[in-house]
C-alpha cells in the first residue's frame, strides 16, 4: 500500500512531469505528498578561493539565493499538486548532497515511493557520471519511479 509519497523536483520541465505523476498517485491512494528541493553543497566558487569567499560570506549569500528558489519551486509544485486533488501536501527544501538527501528525507518522512523526473542521459551515461536519479533509484531504500 501507498501512503506517503516523496517527489523530488528541481524546476525543470522533467519536475513538473514528475509532479503530475506523483499527485496522479498520491489521489488514487489516498496518499500524503511531500515536495523536496535540495539546494546543493557545489558550489562554484574555486577551491582556493574557499576560504576567502567563507570570510566574504559569498557561500551564505548564493545559498540564501538558491534557498529561496528552492522555496519557490516546492511552492509551485504544491500548488500544481493541490490542483490536481491532492488533499494532504508538504514541501521542504534541505541542503546536501541531492541523491544523498532525497534518500534521507524519503526515510524520515516514511515515504513508500519515491518519484522524480529522469534528465537526458541515459542509464549507462548516469552509470559513469553519477545522475542523482540514477544513484537514488540504486541506493533508496523504498520504490523508486522515474518520469520521462
Amino acid at each position: 500500500m501507498v501512503s506517503h509519497i516523496l517527489v523530488a523536483v528541481d524546476g525543470s520541465s522533467h519536475g513538473d512531469r514528475a509532479v503530475e505523476f506523483a499527485a496522479d498517485l498520491a489521489t488514487k491512494y489516498e496518499a500524503d505528498l511531500t515536495i523536496l528541493n535540495v539546494v546543493s553543497y557545489a558550489s562554484t566558487v574555486p577551491l582556493a578561493l574557499g576560504a576567502y569567499a567563507e570570510l566574504e560570506g559569498l557561500y551564505a549569500e548564493s545559498r540564501s539565493v538558491l534557498q529561496t528558489a528552492g522555496e519557490k519551486i516546492v511552492e509551485s509544485a504544491a500548488e500544481r499538486a493541490r490542483q490536481l486533488g491532492v488533499a494532504k501536501v508538504s514541501t521542504t527544501v534541505e541542503l546536501g548532497s541531492p541523491a544523498q538527501t532525497i534518500c534521507e528525507t524519503a526515510n524520515a518522512t516514511g515515504a513508500d515511493v519515491v518519484v522524480m523526473g529522469r534528465r537526458g542521459l541515459g542509464d549507462f551515461s548516469g552509470l559513469f557520471l553519477g545522475s542523482v536519479t540514477h544513484k537514488v533509484a540504486h541506493t533508496a531504500d523504498c520504490t523508486v519511479i522515474t518520469v520521462k
